[in-house]
C-alpha cells in the first residue's frame, strides 16, 4: 500500500512538474546561443576508436570454398552490382569466405539477404565482428 501511494504521489508530481503551455514558437527569438570549444584531441581519439574496434553484429555471407579465384570472382561480382555495401573476403584455413555488409541487428541483415537471395542463392546470415564506421 505504501508503495502504490508513493509510486502515485511520484507521477502526480511529475505530471504538475512537467506540464508545459502551448507556446507560439515564431514569436519566440533566441536568447543566445552555446559555442562548445573542444579539444582537438577528442576528434583525434575518435577516428582512432572508430577504425580500430568493431562490434558484435551480422553479415550475409555470399560465398565459401577452398580456393581464392572463385572468392575474388564472387567479390567482384557483388561489388559490380552493389558499390555502396563493403564486401570482405576472409581466410580461415582451408576456407575462403566472402561476407558482405556490416549489421547491428540480425533483423537488418535479414532483409538485406532477402534483397540478394536471386543474385546468391545460396546466401545466409553470420554472426561477425563489424566495423563500427560503417554502422548507420
Amino acid at each position: 500500500m505504501k508503495t502504490l501511494l508513493t509510486i502515485s504521489l511520484i507521477l502526480f508530481s511529475s505530471k504538475i512538474t512537467f506540464s508545459q503551455d502551448v507556446i507560439d514558437t515564431n514569436s519566440i527569438k533566441p536568447i543566445s546561443t552555446i559555442k562548445v570549444i573542444e579539444d582537438d584531441r577528442i576528434d583525434k581519439l575518435n577516428k582512432v576508436y572508430t577504425s580500430t574496434y568493431k562490434l558484435d553484429g551480422y553479415r550475409v555471407q555470399i560465398y565459401s570454398g577452398n580456393k581464392r579465384q572463385p572468392a575474388n570472382q564472387a567479390r567482384s561480382t557483388f561489388l559490380r552490382v552493389h558499390p555502396k555495401t563493403k564486401a570482405h573476403l576472409d581466410y580461415k584455413q582451408p576456407h575462403y569466405r566472402v561476407r558482405v555488409g556490416d549489421f547491428r541487428t540480425k533483423l537488418e541483415a535479414l532483409k538485406y539477404k532477402n534483397g540478394i537471395t536471386n543474385e546468391f542463392p545460396n546466401c545466409f546470415i553470420v554472426k561477425d565482428q563489424v566495423d563500427i564506421n560503417e554502422l548507420d
